[in-house]
């Protein structure tokens, strides 16, 4: 009877031994895998002993790479705020373009409820958008008047030159949602923009977004040979090419929020 009295504590012992080991591992994996599928967050530390040290530690190193990833994350918003001014720098007609066209994209989607996500993507899309006229020649770029056919053709390149930059830049794959954005925000839902001549729901989300908020700003901005359409016949323009050269939906919530703001 003492042997199976020993022989049951011993058990139980082990029980408890196990499971007062088993819990805080159980902790740490929850973390790890939460950190694994992006989440960091802080695990909880109930515990008084070298098992505190290690859920401390490990918390310890949530908060080392969250602040690494939010200062990351700034340089590289900063780094594309750069790009665009580096594009604007080379014609002060056009300063400012990347930014407003950014705005006006950023306002657009998240009236029609894109996903904050997304919209962060939009945001540095938008912003990259015209890189491509970096490599465009001068007197073409900065051209004050009408362009020959083979000087809008050059320009007609600059989508798929902006993508060949970026893709000597090696962005991560997290970020890889911009480029359809740069490429295709000079689409045609009637299958008569470029470079891909896609047709309607076949043009990239930030594609659809972009090319209306680029149109606006294109239009209703000043040019050294022009000065920029007051902003209802630039609305009516946008009215009259939706099915056409932009998408309805999209137009339609776009117009409504310009002609708000001008309300207010």
């Amino acid at each position: 009877m003492i042997l199976v009295i020993i022989v049951g504590i011993a058990v139980l012992c082990s029980f408890l031994l196990y499971d007062n080991i088993k819990r805080p591992i159980g902790f740490l994996m929850s973390g790890i895998e939460r950190m694994e599928s992006g989440q960091l967050q802080k695990i909880e530390n109930p515990y008084l002993d070298e098992f505190a040290q290690l859920i401390g530690g490990f918390n310890q190193m949530v908060e080392t790479v969250t602040a690494r990833e939010q200062e990351n994350a700034q340089l590289l918003d900063s780094l594309f705020i750069l790009f665009a001014a580096t594009l604007d720098a080379r014609d002060p007609y056009t300063a400012g373009h990347s930014e407003r066209v950014t705005m006006y994209s950023v306002e657009l989607a998240r009236a029609i409820g894109l996903p904050h996500a997304q919209v962060d993507f939009l945001n540095k899309s938008a912003l990259l958008h015209d890189i491509g006229k970096i490599r465009i020649r001068d007197d073409v770029l900065l051209k004050e008047g009408k362009l020959t056919d083979e000087e809008f053709s050059e320009i007609q390149e600059h989508p798929t030159i902006g993508i060949h930059i970026l893709s000597q830049i090696h962005l991560p794959v997290s970020l890889q949602p911009i480029l359809a954005g740069v490429r295709s925000h000079h689409e045609r839902v009637d299958g008569k923009g470029y470079p891909d001549r896609l047709h309607a729901v076949d043009i990239p989300l930030f594609g659809r977004i972009m090319a209306i908020a680029d149109a606006y700003d294109a239009m209703t901005s000043d040019r050294p040979y022009r000065s920029g359409m007051p902003v209802e016949k630039a609305l009516s323009i946008l009215e009259n090419g939706r099915g056409t050269q932009w998408d309805v939906e999209f137009v339609d919530v776009f117009v409504r929020l310009r002609r708000q703001a001008i309300s207010a």
